[in-house]
């Protein structure tokens, strides 16, 4: 069975870019353009979820403390612009398996992906 990975970021051709290259390695990839769009997407419990922290319509790191349930057995991974070590770890805290400051490459993206 395929790990299933949810996309959480309002930024289209990065969300396009991650989905076709884990695509290629075998995962089932959907996608949420902002926090109110992924809410009903938790709900089908994906293995992985990388998770913008600056979306339209809120924080993740915000979203995941207000609704820690949705992501108990997921393993998340925070991308965000702001490389500050306090949002990381703030997300560490908060439980985030993994960190990667936008702009990543996606060979690292899978590199982080064969530790889970």
């Amino acid at each position: 069975m395929n790990k299933s990975v949810l996309v959480i970021d309002d930024e289209k051709d990065l969300c396009e870019v991650i989905s076709r290259a884990l695509k290629k390695e075998g995962f089932d990839v959907d996608c949420a353009f902002n926090l109110a769009e992924a809410g009903p997407k938790l709900a089908v419990r994906p293995d992985i979820v990388i998770l913008d922290n600056n979306l339209p319509d809120g924080s993740g790191i915000e979203y995941i403390q207000m609704h820690p349930v949705e992501f108990m057995e997921c393993f998340v991974i925070l991308i965000s612009a702001d490389p500050g070590t306090t949002l990381q770890k703030k997300a560490a805290y908060e439980g985030i398996r993994a960190f990667l400051p936008k702009p990543f490459s996606i060979d690292l993206m899978k590199e982080v992906l064969m530790i889970m």
